[in-house]
């Protein structure tokens, strides 16, 4: 009887070991292009209503997603400069509504609170809505053009280091430039991985920062979110937005991608958003895949979401919700299997796009509801 039990737990011991050392499913979300949820303009408080919902879903459903970190895509808000002005429908010509958007700046601060009063980690990239100067008008009291965009100010006060969202908190591990740039830690599965936040179409300066940020970090797999990457319905990427930064010294997508993140074999995911094709009927294609080969030969999944475009709210009608309609990405790392996981859910519907025969963006479920290999950055 001896015999049999010390064989038995020979057995036991030699399963155990042969068993991955960090089983587990774990989630990460993507929540991008929020700005309608924001906008002023629109309808509200039904934008800013969707925009809580979707953080109180987060928290609400931590345990049972084991939901590890939060990503923010940029265009948080609509209007980046604090004021601008509104053509008044029916009115004279030459009347405006002057706005101070600082309201849409609020909207979002109380809804990402009830994200990071929860301390789960996260990041954030701004858009190019997100800057100081992108609104503009010419005339009296005009903030000036806008061109090349440029500019952390307001950002850095609601979303920067300082900030109640991420000061003193142990998973953030830095920012540069006016908090347009960050980095954070979470672990999933008991590994750790390293997430940097870039902001749109990074200079030459943000690079050389987030290579350090590796380089003081090695043999961590490395994620990176910024705003601008790929387009929603070709594979090339978005390098057509040059305009957005004339004249100054920021890359584009395929600039970046040579200088940095095919240098670096331990970036694995590259997330955006941004980029969506005009509605039609309240539907809008913002999804997209491409993959590519690093210098050390391993795979760079990059991957777009952006649902701005989509307006059809729970009554199936379009315009009945502001732009987002509560659609976010949930990316799920199982570990046994040794596969990625990528769905699209909408808080405000209640429902998954790609399910069931569901096309919920026009086209098949191939960007919204797919999966992936782990590729060898997760394997060492």
């Amino acid at each position: 009887m001896n015999r049999l039990r010390f064989t038995i737990s020979l057995c036991a011991a030699f399963l155990m070991a042969a068993a991955p050392a960090w089983a587990e499913k774990f989630n990460i979300a993507v929540v991008p292009d929020t700005q309608n949820y924001s906008d002023i303009t629109l309808p509200q408080p039904r934008g800013a209503d969707t925009f809580t919902q979707q953080m109180q879903y987060l928290v609400d459903n931590r345990d049972d997603r084991n939901l590890v970190f939060v990503t923010f895509a940029g265009d948080i808000v609509q209007h980046g400069d604090g004021q601008f002005r509104q053509k008044m429908e029916g009115a004279p010509s030459g009347s405006f509504a002057y706005h101070d958007t600082r309201a849409e700046w609020d909207i979002a601060n109380r809804a990402i609170s009830i994200l990071s009063r929860s301390g789960i980690p996260f990041g954030m990239v701004p858009g190019n809505h997100d800057y100081d100067n992108f609104s503009w008008w010419e005339g009296p009291n005009s903030p000036g053009a806008s061109r090349p965009l440029s500019g952390g100010r307001t950002w850095d006060f609601y979303f920067g280091p300082q900030s109640r969202h991420f000061a003193g908190r142990p998973w953030y591990g830095g920012a540069y430039n006016q908090g347009l740039n960050s980095y954070q830690f979470f672990t999933g599965g008991g590994k750790r991985f390293l997430h940097l936040s870039l902001e749109m179409q990074p200079a030459p300066d943000v690079l050389a920062w987030a290579q350090r940020v590796i380089d003081a970090n090695p043999r961590l797999p490395v994620i990176v979110t910024t705003h601008e990457w790929l387009h929603p319905d070709k594979v090339e990427r978005s390098n057509d937005h040059r305009h957005y930064f004339e004249g100054s010294d920021h890359l584009p997508p395929d600039e970046v991608w040579d200088r940095f993140i095919r240098k670096n074999a331990a970036i694995f995911l590259v997330l955006s958003g941004h980029n969506w094709t005009p509605a039609d009927q309240g539907v809008s294609r913002g999804q997209n895949l491409r993959i590519d080969r690093n210098d050390a030969g391993y795979p760079v999944y990059q991957v777009l979401q952006d649902y701005q475009g989509n307006t059809i709210g729970p009554d199936g009608v379009a315009g009945s919700a502001n732009g987002g309609a509560g659609w976010m990405r949930f990316i799920e790392f199982d570990t046994d299997q040794r596969k990625i996981y990528f769905s699209t859910y909408s808080t405000l519907l209640g429902r998954y796009a790609g399910r069931n025969g569901e096309a919920a963006f026009g086209t098949p479920a191939r960007y919204s509801d797919f999966e992936l290999d782990f590729p060898p950055q997760l394997l060492d």
